[in-house]
This record gives C-alpha cells, structure tokens and sequence, in this order.
C-alpha cells in the first residue's frame, strides 16, 4: 500500500496527531514524473509520502541575525539543522547558505526515529516525496539498497510517512536543489547510544564521503537539542552542546545533548582534521515562538566543511 501522511510539523517532538491515509497503489501511477537521476524502473513501486508543503502548510518566516557564517569560497558537505517547522525561516537560510556555495547530487538525512514506529535498528525504504506543483524528491535508490545491505536490514517503510525528521526538509531540498536526490535513514538516536551501532552506520555511510564524493553528497543530521526543560536548564544544557561545536572532533560527539546522538556521532567520525564548523543560529522555540518557557526545546544550525 502506497500511504500518504499528515503530520503536525511545527513542534514535532511533542505533536502526537498523526493522520496517515491508505490508498491503492494504483494511484501512484499518478505521481508526476521523478527528476532526472531517478532509475526509471524499480522492483515495486516507491513509497509515495506527503509534506507539508504538499499539503498546503505555510512555514512561519522569523527573522534572525546569523551568528557567523563560512567564508564565501568554503565548501560546506555537512550540516545539523532542525526538524521543526517553526524554525522554517532558519531551515531556509541554511540550504540557502549550501546553495550559494556548492551544488549537491545527493542529501544523507540521519534523522532520530519517532513516534516508536521503526521495527530495524536503522530504518530505510524508496520513497517518492512530493513536495506540491507537481514536484517530487526521489530516493537515491542504488546507494540505499546498498546502506540497507552493509548494515543488514531489510526496508522498513511504515516510519516515513510519519516522519518529521525527514518531511520537514524535503521542500527544501526541492527549492533549492531540484533534481538532487535523497537517502533517508531513521535511526533510534536517544540516549543511551549503542556505539556498536554507531559505528556500523559509521562505516555504511563512509563511502559515500570520501575527499572526491563529498563534492557529490552531502550529510544532514536532522536533529533538535535540548528537549522539555526550562529556559535555565535548556541554556545549561545548550552550553555543553556548544562543546563540540566550538572544537568538533570524533571525541567530542558526546557533548551534544539531542534526540539524534547516533547521527551526531556518524558526523563527528566523518570529520577530518582540517574540518571547520560554523554556527549559524543557535536559537529555541520559546524565542522563536515566545511561548511554553518551560517546555523549550533547542536548535544548532551549523555547517561544516573542510
């Protein structure tokens, strides 16, 4: 069955009112037609999934100073970046940044796994994403199929209709990077890490960022930082996650405090020795909302390159 979802997308992390519709795969016969880099056969049809933006939501557009930003001739290959929609207008200015800076082939999305819904330790699946107007972002599928076959696990194709981590950003990889393609990967990513796991997707994903594929691919850790705490403890907790902003390295992925560890821990052991990061925004939903100062969750928006 082909599924279509709508998911409340501007705090995620806590909206738990999930409508997901079943229809034939029949219709799938009318999703417009996949870019360019998209197989033009498969062995069952891909999974068509709603957004947002398909859907008619409106990102809200919040205005923030950027706390710094890569030099003009940096050639970012990484970023974290938030999956709540009230952080649109930050999400925006970060594939905005990319853009001006790079072209990319193909996105990596890590994205924490929620709602309980994945079955793998590592979920994947073909999706078709449509984005609205007839636009759609495809799944990169010779490198998933390959991923799910490095890290022994069969597609797991319920999360993702259902998943903000990745929903969230689709549209935007369409708006600026139409005929790229994605490879999205859900993952169990709070505390306690099973570095074991880690590492094994680690080393699925290595490939992929060599010095000569970073210049193709690009890795985005879908995550948001401090969750459910006041303003006090989120500045506390936000204060040791600027640890490893401030001196990333494959040591210090244990300093950021997140739902998406496992994906923060693939970046920090892709990083080289020469890799730099900039914050762009470091901001939260209370400021960005001004409301539920005691129920604060935390965004970094940074990028990395080399």
């Amino acid at each position: 069955m082909a599924f279509f979802c709508i998911s409340a997308f501007f705090c995620g992390c806590t909206a738990k009112n999930v409508t997901v519709l079943q229809q034939d795969n029949a219709r799938l016969h009318d999703v417009p037609q996949r870019n360019k880099y998209a197989p033009q056969k498969s062995e069952q049809s891909p999974l068509l999934v709603q957004t947002w933006e398909s859907l008619g939501t409106t990102a809200p557009h919040i205005f923030l100073p950027y706390e710094s930003l890569p030099p003009a001739h940096a050639f970012p290959w990484a970023a974290t970046v938030s999956h709540h929609l009230l952080a649109g207008s930050q999400i925006d200015a970060l594939f905005k940044e990319i853009a001006e800076r790079r072209t990319v082939r193909t996105f990596f999305i890590i994205s924490p796994s929620h709602w309980n819904l994945s079955t793998k330790t590592w979920s994947l699946a073909d999706c078709t994403w449509s984005v609205g107007c007839n636009r759609v972002i495809c799944t990169e599928t010779t490198a998933l199929k390959t991923i799910a076959q490095t890290l022994g696990v069969s597609y797991d194709a319920r999360v993702f209709p259902a998943e903000h981590g990745i929903n969230t950003l689709i549209p935007y990889v369409a708006r600026y990077f139409p005929e790229a393609r994605v490879v999205a990967i859900a993952v169990q990513g709070e505390p306690p890490v099973n570095q074991l796991d880690a590492q094994k997707l680690t080393n699925a994903l290595a490939p992929y960022f060599s010095e000569q594929l970073r210049k193709e691919n690009f890795l985005l850790i879908s995550t948001d930082f401090s969750h459910l705490a006041d303003l006090p403890t989120t500045a506390k907790k936000d204060a040791v996650s600027r640890m490893f902003f401030d001196a990333p390295s494959s040591a210090a992925w244990i300093y950021a405090i997140c739902d998406n560890r496992q994906g923060m821990y693939v970046l920090a052991h892709l990083l080289t020795s020469e890799s730099k990061c900039n914050v762009l925004f470091h901001t939260n939903s209370y400021e960005l909302s001004g409301e539920g100062s005691d129920n604060v969750t935390s965004y970094y928006f940074a990028l990395f390159d080399s």
